[in-house]
């Protein structure tokens, strides 16, 4: 039976909404004057805009790079890999986009400065079940992961069933657990929202959790604890 990208959707929202909508934010990051900072390779499970506030901010995605100047803003589709740059003196917010449908609270188009239909272009649409398991992920990152568990999130009784699907679409759970993982605890943190033990996002201990942080995100969580700081100061 041919998969239905609304049902997975609209199932995953169901299951996790309350979840999303408890999430701290927006995020505030600032530079001050640490010179340049760059967070590589974030990935979230919904669509979020990146506003600058002061100085400047580099956006790197599918293989482009975009300087957006203080006062004007870029949207980054869900599960769209990207890349920050902060520049000196750079004061940036990172603020969830109210979509239509399950879980989402506002209309389906934000009309702020760069404003861009989140579902365009959409990686959802054509990833729906990668789409369902970053988000149940992300909303629940101390949960036991696997094949079984994973489908049952979007409604599925066979592990294998999900396996396959997730071949079609290019994704492997192992990486998407992990990525929404570190994704959790990342914007918990930045969001100052003060990051529970490592076990609640699925890691043994604190040391694997941050050497993890290290290699996905290529900055340290002394650094992004700094750049949270100061943008909440």
């Amino acid at each position: 039976m041919p998969i239905s990208v609304s049902h997975l959707r609209a199932g995953a929202w169901r299951a996790r909404h309350s979840s999303i909508e408890r999430l701290p934010g927006p995020v505030r990051l600032s530079c001050l004057d640490a010179g340049i900072t760059g967070i590589r390779n974030i990935q979230l499970p919904f669509p979020i805009r990146v506003g600058v506030e002061a100085g400047a901010c580099e956006v790197s995605m599918r293989g482009f790079t975009r300087a957006v100047p203080h006062g004007e803003s870029r949207l980054i589709p869900a599960l769209e890999e990207v890349s920050l740059t902060l520049l000196r003196h750079a004061r940036v917010t990172l603020t969830i986009v109210p979509e239509s449908g399950p879980g989402f609270p506002g209309a389906g188009r934000d009309q702020g400065c760069g404003s861009t239909d989140p579902s365009t272009d959409d990686l959802r649409q054509r990833k729906p079940a990668t789409a369902g398991i970053s988000l149940a992920v992300f909303a629940s990152p101390q949960s036991d992961w696997g094949l079984s568990s994973a489908a049952a999130c979007l409604g599925k009784v066979d592990g294998r069933w999900l396996s396959r699907k997730l071949l079609q679409e290019c994704s492997s759970l192992r990486q998407l657990v992990r990525t929404q993982r570190l994704s959790r605890f990342v914007f918990d943190l930045l969001s100052s929202a003060a990051p529970s033990s490592a076990t609640s996002y699925g890691f043994s201990d604190r040391c694997h959790l941050e050497n993890a942080v290290y290699d996905q995100f290529g900055i340290s969580v002394a650094a992004l604890s700094r750049l949270s700081s100061a943008g909440h100061a």
